[in-house]
């Protein structure tokens, strides 16, 4: 485990396609390909497939004992001068943890990383695109005319990069035999309690699974180091009980 060569992966990432305003990754235009031809070269020395649903997704898989599996997710795709760790945080986070369970054999059970597609829906308006399509919430005809700032529609960005929007509802198949999903993001709770002057809307529910700390000014340039070694560790210790938690409750983990 080396949380430092996710931290070196990060910066690499951010020189690929970053400006002086921010990251500039956002889909379905030629930056988040590039980031993404980038990533599948970091796959080259793993026991791992990697395929591309129908809707957009990358799925990254280490075959288990079990075929059940547990699911990291991120996402590669960031809004225009957008943050350098947001999103592709868990991408490379989580690349570290299947390099751990790689160098220690076959895991107990499957385990995959998603890099879900358009999570941002910077450029067409609607977020979450790929994981819609893949959770069911998808309906092409809702979608097919959006059109960005250039008047370019929706459908035909996607059939640049490869996506049939009719058959972007097949990437549900992806979700068989998932038992446990897990994502590493950031929040900014820190940052503005720390400004006295800043007004920010409050939420009055959030629901989560477990909250973890040690990462904190994830959009700032000044992030310190370790602070985001720490969250790679964490993450790496949340797969571990999640397949620990899959493999005790066996077939009974799916339902």
């Amino acid at each position: 485990m080396d949380p430092a060569r996710t931290v070196r992966e990060l910066k690499e990432l951010r020189a690929l396609t970053a400006t002086e305003e921010g990251a500039q990754r956002v889909a379905w235009t030629d930056g988040w390909a590039r980031d993404r031809e980038w990533f599948a070269a970091l796959l080259d020395d793993l026991p791992v497939s990697s395929e591309t649903d129908e809707a957009g997704n990358v799925w990254v898989t280490l075959p288990g004992d079990s075929p059940t599996s547990v699911v990291v997710g991120g996402h590669l795709d960031s809004v225009p001068n957008g943050g350098w760790l947001d999103g592709s945080l868990s991408v490379l986070a989580g690349l570290e943890s299947l390099r751990r369970l790689a160098a220690e054999g076959t895991p107990a059970v499957t385990v995959r990383l998603v890099d879900w597609a358009d999570e941002e829906g910077s450029r067409f308006g609607r977020s979450l695109l790929g994981s819609s399509a893949c959770s069911g919430n998808f309906d092409p005809d809702e979608l097919r005319d959006m059109r960005d700032a250039g008047g370019v529609r929706l459908e035909d960005a996607l059939a640049a990069h490869g996506v049939d929007i009719d058959r972007a509802h097949a990437a549900s198949s992806q979700l068989d035999g998932a038992a446990a999903y897990v994502e590493l993001h950031i929040e900014q709770g820190p940052v503005l309690d720390a400004i006295e002057t800043v007004r920010a809307g409050i939420p009055t529910v959030v629901i989560f699974a477990q909250s973890l700390r040690g990462l904190s000014h994830a959009k700032e340039e000044d992030t310190r180091e370790e602070h985001i070694e720490q969250s790679v560790l964490a993450l790496d210790r949340l797969v571990g009980r999640a397949i620990a938690w899959v493999e005790a409750r066996g077939p009974s983990a799916r339902t």
